[in-house]
This record gives C-alpha cells, structure tokens and sequence, in this order.
C-alpha cells in the first residue's frame, strides 16, 4: 500500500498540479486503512507539489460518503451522520464552520412532550446564510401499536440555541380535496428545500390513515412553508416527486423521482411540467448562484448543463468521457461543483469506473464550454480518499 501512495502522489497527469486554480482545498472522505492505520472520515485536501497533502477533521461522516446528505452555504457546512457511528441521545445531523472544521457539533433533538419523543430523520439538512440549520424531527409516540405521527420541520438557531419547529401539518392535509374516509392526519417526510432568500422552504407533506388496522399513505403534496410561522403549509402541487433544488432566483422548484421535473413558482395555479426523462439529482455545488443553470455529471458518460428557465432544459455537454483525450480517465463521479466565480467546475474521473473505483482519481477543472475534450488536470487522490465526499471549500 505504501509504494502504491508514493506512486500516485507523483503522478501527473502532463500538468503542473494547481496549474488551474488558486481554489484547492476540498473536504474529502476517507474510508481508512488498517494496515497503516488510516482512520475513517472527514479529511481537508491540499494541493501542493509534488502532490496533495490531507488533515483529518472528525470520524463522522454522511451515510455512504454521499455528497446527497450534504449542505454547505456560507462557510457553514452541515450534513447527516451515517447512523451507526451515532451514540445515544446524538440527533445525527452535524455541523462546522470552515474556519474552524474541526470543531463538529450536533444539531439538538427538540424536546417532546410526556410519553412521546422526537426521532430526527436522516434526509439531507439544510443550512441557512446566516447559519441556521433546518432538519426533519419527527413526534412519535411511546406505544408502539400507535401510529401517530407528526414530521416537522426543525431549524435550529446555534447563536440563540432555540429550535423552530414547523408545526402540524394535519390540518393542512384534512382540508385537502383529496381526503380520503380513512385519513386521520398528516406528516412531513422525504427531501426538503431553502429557497434562496431564505423565507421559505418546499418539503413533502403526506396524508395518512389506517383500514383495518392497516397503516397506509393516502398522498403527497409539495408545500411551501413561511420560515418563522409555525403551521403556515401553502399547497404547491399533490405528486409524489421528490424534492430536489429551487434555483437562484427562486423561481423554479425542481423534482426529481424517475423524471425531471420543474414548477414555475411565478405561475399561480402550479402545474408540474417533465422536461427530461431521467430523475437527475442536483447536489451542492452544482446549483448555480448566478443564473437558472445547474449540471449533472454521469458515471462512464460525463457532464452537462441543464437550464431550467429554457425549453428544452437540456442545454449541452461539456464533458464526454469517451472522447477525453487526457489518460483513459472516463469514469466520472464522486461530485463536482462551479468554482467560486462559476467560470469552471471541478470533477473527478476514474479509469476503471467499471469496477467502483479501486484506482486513485484525478481532479479535473474544465470552463463551462461545449464538448472539452482535455480538461486541466489539478491533482490525483489516493485511492482510500476516493468516496462520495469532495467538497470545494471557500465557495
């Protein structure tokens, strides 16, 4: 393993490493090494010659090394902890601040009332710009027959040390149209949202009830929750798509479950409108601050630009994986993001992607252009650090 370290830490890719850009340090996960006694986790990466120097900030880390359960605004990163690294009375979801990583708190379980407790769902967190943290808490109750239930939205203040909670959602769904003879109330549950002025967030609310004995979901809304006023759920749209990102100007809320699709939030009434085939997902980073842009990058094929104000929404790739000129470096995954100014975006590709990844792999930047055949390559990652984490810090 050591022989394999020192190779990859000197190998180049035909330019000089940081040659793209000053923006090099990234938060990477690491699934650690027994034999050298690598720990598991969090790592800051460095660029430097001859190669990448890493710093170990905190065991936890999101479930599957998934940039999925990670929120990251204002220098405040968030994410959801893989659940078995927990120990009791820890709510899962935790935080920094990037000028002091590795300071890791966890956000607090709000406190419930006799016979009842709050169980915090491990969907991705959400961090405000001012650093307020939203996360799902469930109210459930000590009898296990019973299938009450209430899914909240909980926004944690780490200044004030006070907890906002949403409130229940039942009165919401008993007064939707399609309430069903058997429906006894309401829950929050599945992905949520912050629109980018930070008033409101989009979550899924769903209808439940039992036949029988029978416990059963009747249906799903998109709603729109006003920050700050507990119980104020306005219905946007009853599907079962899955919350995926509003963009920059707030006025397209973007779902994504088997297809992709967008609803004009300027449009009243709101109507759910496909506009591609395939359920892509948006991660941080890859939701543009400037414009309706955001890119996708697929494993073995590459990346492209989606505008969600244009019809079609699919705009063009910037990277074809088969047509890469630079190694056999076809294999993209593991995250990606826009630099700071969203003049380049920051990949990683494998050369046997086929496999999962069991070779280090590069750091690529590429301008925002069509079809870019050889991208600039930054540095190689040690094949230990190739998870599902790679964060640009200092966006």
């Amino acid at each position: 393993m050591a022989l394999i370290f020192v190779v990859i830490l000197t190998y180049s890719c035909g330019k000089d490493y940081g040659s793209s850009s000053k923006e090099s340090k990234f938060l990477v996960g690491c699934y650690g090494d027994k034999t050298t006694g690598l720990a598991e986790g969090l790592y800051t990466m460095q660029n430097a010659k001859p190669g990448p120097s890493f710093e170990m900030i905190t065991k936890y880390h999101p479930w599957a090394f998934s940039l999925e359960y990670m929120d990251y605004n204002n220098g405040r990163i968030a994410f959801s902890v893989d659940r078995p690294q927990l120990l009791e009375g820890e709510s899962g979801i935790a935080y920094m601040d990037e000028s002091n990583l590795k300071t890791v708190k966890m956000v607090p379980i709000p406190s419930a009332p006799k016979d009842y407790y709050y169980a915090v769902s491990s969907e991705r967190p959400a961090v405000f710009s001012d650093g307020r943290i939203a996360y799902m808490a469930v109210l459930n109750t000590d009898n296990p027959y019973d299938d009450f239930h209430i899914g909240q939205l909980a926004i944690y203040n780490s200044k004030t040390e006070k907890i906002e909670l949403s409130g229940d959602p039942s009165s919401f769904v008993l007064a939707q149209p399609e309430l069903g003879s058997d429906t006894e109330g309401g829950s929050l549950g599945g992905a949520f949202t912050l629109s980018p002025d930070n008033k409101y967030i989009y979550c899924t609310i769903y209808g439940y009830g039992t036949d029988w004995g029978v416990y059963h979901v009747d249906y799903s809304f998109v709603a729109r929750y006003t920050v700050g006023v507990p119980g104020s759920y306005e219905r946007v749209a009853q599907t079962p798509s899955r919350i995926s990102n509003v963009t920059s100007d707030g006025k397209y809320l973007i779902l994504s479950s088997g297809v992709l699709e967008r609803i004009d939030l300027t449009a009243h009434p709101y109507t759910v409108m496909k506009v591609d085939d395939y359920g892509n997902v948006f991660n941080p980073g890859q939701i543009s601050s400037k414009s309706d842009q955001m890119f996708k990058i697929w494993r073995g094929s590459g990346m492209g630009i989606f505008d969600m104000a244009a019809n079609p929404v699919w705009k063009f790739q910037i990277i074809n994986g088969e047509t890469m000129t630079v190694g056999s470096y076809k294999g993209l995954g593991h995250g990606a993001q826009y630099s700071a100014d969203e003049s380049l975006i920051y990949f990683t590709a494998s050369s046997d992607y086929y496999t999962n990844y069991h070779t280090p792999l590069v750091i690529f930047s590429t301008p925002v252009m069509e079809n870019n055949t050889k991208p600039d390559s930054i540095t190689t990652m040690p094949v230990e650090y190739c998870t599902g984490i790679f964060l640009l810090l200092g966006r």
